[in-house]
């Protein structure tokens, strides 16, 4: 028999509020193939077989699934309901290899469970056996872009720790990996998302919305314009792997409070016009914008309306008190925009803003505060 920490694992089964963990069976195989037919299920599983034959779930759920338990080296687990006892999902607990602390928690679930939360409730009886085991930390990686996997680390307690470049296979080489953590001595209690959902806003001439992959072409080409370049700091193009890295980041650095980029959209055509980004800056409860709109789409007051937007939006849905922004001076068409989004100019940083020779400029800065704060 095969244990771990002294704790038998052949035969041991979990017990969540809706679900049970337990060790797979070969009867599962049918429904394991099930799942696997739903192309949705590949995205975020790479190497997952194409087509996922018959042949492919006996495999697992008699090798690859019971493996771990028999080596002592994790504890995996087919994931079942209590009330109807079908097969929802995967869970696992992989425990710390050799000179390491960290163990770690994988899991998926069939499309047709999704948004039942039961992800989060099998990743939060994993974690609560593990601390009570005697585990001191146990991790949780992801693709940055499977944000649906991040909300369910998110909320079984795992705080956002950063992103490991090249970490992870994939079908095309090395992936990114998201990493998020929870030690023995956190509360498990829920990790609130770091900004409010947003699906749009709009004042009927200008749409804002959150940067998504596909937007990595206008994030290039606000970057890369001459007046971009000539009023930033270093001046060096953003290539496009860069800027797709960037696009494909959005949506986590959202979720985790990281940085908030929105996408500035011509509401008329939906083609995006520049990009506006939102960082937690100096003390609490005050934000940094930066942003940038295409040469073809300047001089139609679409700075000042994107300011406007997101002014409003981040005043009535956090508790922030004041947005700042700042500009070199002689830029004077961004000062223009900030001043006729309410922004005022209250200071002047000497040489703070670093130019494309090297070379330094001062800074104008510019503050708007929430109503009813002065």
């Amino acid at each position: 028999m095969a244990e771990w920490n002294g704790i038998e694992l052949d035969g041991l089964v979990l017990h969540g509020g809706r679900l049970t963990l337990r060790p797979w069976q070969r009867s599962d195989a049918p429904a394991v193939q099930s799942v696997m037919a739903d192309r949705r299920m590949s995205a975020y599983l790479p190497l997952l077989p194409t087509p996922y034959t018959a042949q492919d779930a006996v495999a697992f759920v008699t090798e690859g699934g019971t493996a771990g338990r028999g080596r002592g080296s994790s504890l995996d687990c087919a994931v079942a309901e209590n009330t109807t006892g079908e097969l929802v999902g995967s869970a696992s607990l992989n425990f710390p290899v050799s000179g390491r602390a960290s163990a770690e928690i994988g899991y998926w679930i069939a499309s047709n469970f999704w948004s039942r939360g039961y992800a989060t409730e099998a990743t939060s009886t994993l974690a609560r056996f593990g601390f009570a085991a005697g585990l001191g930390r146990i991790q949780i990686q992801c693709d940055p872009r499977n944000t649906a996997s991040a909300r369910v680390a998110l909320r079984a307690g795992f705080g956002f720790e950063g992103v490991l470049r090249g970490y992870l296979p994939g079908p095309d080489g090395p992936c990114d990996s998201a990493v998020f953590a929870r030690l023995a001595g956190d509360s498990g209690e829920p990790v609130a998302a770091g900004w409010p959902a947003l699906t749009e806003l709009t004042d009927g001439v200008v749409t804002m919305r959150p940067v998504t992959g596909s937007d990595w072409r206008t994030l290039q080409a606000e970057t890369n314009n001459e007046l971009s370049r000539a009023w930033g700091f270093g001046g060096e193009p953003l290539t496009e792997v860069a800027a797709t890295e960037l696009a494909n980041g959005a949506a986590l650095m959202w979720l985790t409070g990281r940085r908030a980029m929105l996408l500035i959209c011509d509401a008329a055509t939906g083609v995006g016009a520049g990009v506006l980004t939102l960082r937690t800056v100096g003390p609490p409860d005050l934000l940094g914008i930066g942003y940038g709109v295409l040469p073809e789409f300047r001089g139609r007051r679409f700075t000042t309306r994107a300011l406007n937007l997101v002014a409003g939006w981040v005043f009535s849905q956090t508790s922030t008190a004041r947005l700042e922004l700042g500009c070199k001076v002689g830029n004077v068409a961004s000062a223009r925009s900030a001043e006729a989004a309410g922004f005022t100019r209250d200071a002047l940083f000497q040489a703070r803003l670093r130019n494309p020779d090297g070379s330094f400029s001062d800074e104008i800065g510019y503050g708007r505060v929430r109503p009813g704060l002065r």
